[in-house]
């Protein structure tokens, strides 16, 4: 294993800015003071999950709109029927050791972070034992080693949290480690930091894509048209030039995007940014997200006229992930 570069005593300046960018709980208190979001109901949603938003992307959407509402909390997620539980997809069950999962044949995603740019209130996610993955260099040596020893494996998925929240030292770590586990031939990246915080796509992390030798896939997590900015643009154009494949995989969501024009819409900037729709999730069953679920009726209605007026490598396939299944149901 090559061995990792310390992180240097003062952050990078991404980390800086990023650090600068969130918008606390107190000013969310005095934007819902005259709600029925009182002081006391956003403290205990908070503290269930952690609200996390930057003030940039607070002051570019209007609250009540369908970006915002992916971020802001609600009193909904308190109020959960029967069914809806903390380890909806079976993550604790193909979790190998800690930070490492294998769902699916050829396949192992790894837990390289337990941080994101903006906390998404429909994430699956959301009650995840990160303590018990915490991303340490000895846990990512043990990963690699076991990724090592499974000569089926021919794909690592980095997930997290955000694997962009890692430094960018770490990161080119964990790319030459792997490239020297010869069965490895892929490498994909799920990311929301290029549509919240796009300053994160430094030099140095282009320069870790391009002198890779790996298959490189992105995926952007990104679920309205509204979010496909010139800056997200801009930055899914750098990380295309460095001979990635960029997709993007989105959640079908209640009062969000569950419409045929507004995906249809999607769809056409993110082609228009060089990305390609890949997934169109149905929400996941996690505690807290049952006021964005759209029935599965729904679902297939608004696919089928997706396939109306878009040509199908515009549509992104609608898929559900079932805890167990060898594979996602589409």
């Amino acid at each position: 294993m090559i061995p990792c570069k310390p992180a240097s005593e003062h952050p990078p300046e991404w980390k800086k800015l990023f650090a600068d960018s969130y918008v606390g709980l107190k000013s969310l208190n005095n934007y819902y003071q005259n709600t029925d979001l009182n002081p006391q109901l956003l403290n205990d949603i908070n503290t269930l999950f952690p609200i996390q938003l930057t003030q940039e992307l607070f002051n570019t959407h209007q609250a009540d709109g369908a970006v915002l509402k992916q971020y802001l909390p609600s009193e909904h997620e308190l109020k959960d029927p029967p069914g809806y539980n903390s380890n909806p997809v079976g993550d604790i069950e193909a979790t190998q050791l800690p930070g490492v999962i294998k769902k699916y044949r050829h396949r192992v995603l790894l837990i390289t972070s337990n941080t994101c740019p903006v906390h998404c209130r429909y994430c699956f996610r959301k009650n995840f034992p990160y303590p018990d993955s915490s991303p340490k260099k000895h846990m990512f040596e043990k990963a690699l080693a076991f990724c090592e020893q499974d000569t089926s494996v021919n794909e690592i998925i980095l997930s997290g949290g955000d694997p962009l929240s890692l430094e960018d030292a770490m990161l080119a770590y964990l790319f030459k480690s792997i490239e020297n586990i010869k069965h490895i031939k892929t490498i994909r990246l799920h990311t929301k930091y290029p549509s919240i915080f796009p300053q994160r796509i430094t030099p140095e992390l282009l320069d870790v894509l391009n002198n890779s030798s790996l298959n490189k896939v992105c995926v952007f997590h990104i679920n309205h048209p509204d979010e496909v900015t010139a800056k997200f643009c801009e930055a899914a154009q750098k990380i295309k030039h460095t001979n990635t494949t960029t997709l993007n995989q989105s959640v079908l969501l209640n009062q969000i995007n569950n419409n045929a024009q507004t995906l249809i819409k999607l769809s056409h900037k993110l082609f228009n940014a060089g990305v390609l729709p890949y997934y169109l999730h149905m929400l996941d069953n996690a505690k807290g997200t049952h006021h964005f679920h759209v029935a599965y009726d729904e679902a297939l209605a608004i696919v089928s006229k997706m396939k109306s007026h878009l040509p199908g490598y515009l549509v992104p396939k609608l898929a559900r992930e079932i805890a167990g299944e060898d594979s996602k149901i589409y």
